[in-house]
């Protein structure tokens, strides 16, 4: 299995033990089983480094990875270890500070056929009880057994769901990514012995126009299925796809071994005569130093028909070449912004340009695009308020109060380590957006809970701040 896959597997079990007294290792235990062999013993590290008494409890369990979610007891799960696995004790009393080496067999049997089996413990430790509820923290260290086995991975695309986000479309997903583009919902099984974690392509190929309409990246990070399981998996692609003959194919490497599928289908309905096109880099950055400053970008068709158009914005110093462009389906051509300097005057901070086409039928811009013209000194900052406090969510309303656009986060630290609560989000000065955090608003604490920014194109985060009060 990739090392990133056990990445992942590792940042859960770290997360489930952040803040409390227990701690475990390892946290994955990966052995390799030698031909024959009958037996496997290891011991797992059980330490309580708190001032009381752990009162721990030990649970065995199977384990797959569905998504970005980990299942535990799986019904007859034929590549579980689970009943494979014998402990001396289910209950653990520490002493403070005291440290164990708690041991587990593995007894393998002969009529295991995978390359690869899978089991969890599952430490248990008692925390705060009252007349309503008991606190348990789940401590959870991960076995992977690989067998001498040759690497059987069979993946079969069982179905696709195609939804067209300017037709067909829900709203759950016209909100969550636009109205504009596609989604597919792909599902795939694995029929092999071990582990699905592909790093390859995912190729959408029309037989209609007879041409490859995009490559959708596919990563072991979380392109992930387990042997003799399957999972969704559900991509956007910024493309209106036509209509008639489809075909999907999936081709990579997981564990060395490599791997294709493929599936037939017929995308039927109305066709949409919505047309779109893409600009690339879509917020287009010019650092402003010379007189004339020039930046190349691509130009690409989103839709099946053939489009003619100009691009302009309401600055006579910028201009955006070719000044007229023709483009049949899907096809992109290069084009450059050229600013003369000598015909507009900028204000420090970032100048922000919107761009507008001009067609005599009607063509959108995916995204809005922007050209940005940096110059003279920036001045990076943001300001932030608490909302909509409920159970178990509250809102972050960040403001840029600055001069140029900045990229921000909003972070968790932990003792040793600093944990992502959002994405990377960009603002531009003035802007406000409200971020919603799926956790109680009780459990963030002022000193530990920030807000990370940078000025948007710089690699580091330079810049920290208070997530806000809370304004009713």
């Amino acid at each position: 299995m990739k090392k990133t896959l056990f990445t992942i597997l590792i940042l859960f079990a770290l997360f489930s033990s952040i803040d409390f007294a227990v701690t475990i290792y390892p946290l994955v235990n990966r052995l390799n089983v030698e031909a024959n062999q009958k037996t496997i013993e290891l011991t797992i590290n059980v330490a309580n480094n708190s001032p009381s008494i752990a009162d721990v409890d030990v649970e065995i369990s199977d384990f797959v990875i569905e998504g970005s979610k980990y299942l535990y007891d799986i019904p007859n799960y034929a590549f579980s270890i689970k009943d494979w696995i014998t402990i001396e004790s289910t209950h653990l009393i520490l002493q403070p500070g005291q440290s164990i080496d708690y041991p587990i067999k593995i007894n393998i049997p002969s009529g295991f056929k995978g390359a690869q089996a899978f089991g969890a413990i599952h430490f248990k430790q008692k925390g705060k009880q009252s007349e309503v509820f008991e606190t348990i923290f789940d401590y959870i260290s991960l076995i992977i057994l690989d067998f001498p086995t040759v690497k059987n991975i069979k993946a079969q695309i069982q179905d696709v769901s195609i939804y067209d986000l300017t037709t067909t479309a829900s709203k759950t997903l016209i909100d969550k990514y636009g109205n504009f583009g596609t989604v597919i919902d792909i599902n795939v099984k694995n029929n092999g012995n071990a582990v699905l974690a592909l790093n390859g392509e995912m190729r959408l190929i029309s037989r209609e126009i007879n041409r490859i309409i995009t490559s959708i990246p596919l990563n072991s990070n979380n392109f992930v299925v387990f042997p003799d399981r399957a999972n969704n998996f559900e991509f956007f692609i910024p493309y209106v796809l036509p209509k008639g003959d489809f075909e999907i194919q999936m081709d990579g490497i997981s564990q060395n071994v490599r791997v294709t599928a493929f599936k037939k289908l017929k995308i039927e309905g109305k066709s949409s005569d919505r047309v779109a096109v893409m600009i690339d880099p879509e917020i287009i950055l010019i650092n402003v130093k010379r007189t004339i400053e020039n930046l190349k970008i691509t130009i690409q068709n989103l839709s099946p028909l053939s489009t003619e158009f100009g691009l302009s914005t309401i600055s006579k110093a910028l201009n955006i070449l070719p000044g007229k462009i023709r483009l049949s389906p899907y096809s992109k051509i290069n084009g450059f912004v050229k600013f003369d300097s000598r015909l507009e005057k900028l204000k420090d901070g970032d100048n922000v340009f919107k761009i507008n086409i001009d067609s005599e039928n009607e063509i959108s811009l995916f995204k809005n695009p922007k050209i940005v013209l940096r110059y003279g000194n920036l001045e990076p900052n943001i300001d932030s308020l608490i909302t909509d406090v409920s159970t178990n969510t509250f809102a972050l309303n960040v403001k840029n109060t600055g001069n140029t656009i900045v990229t921000f986060k909003v972070i968790r630290t932990e003792k040793l380590q600093s944990n992502d609560l959002t994405n990377e989000i960009i603002l531009f000065p003035g802007e406000i957006k409200k971020v919603f955090l799926e956790i109680p608003y009780n459990e963030i604490i002022k000193n530990s809970t920030f807000i990370m920014y940078k000025i948007y194109g710089e690699t580091d985060y330079k810049y920290k701040k208070n997530i806000g009060d809370v304004r009713k």
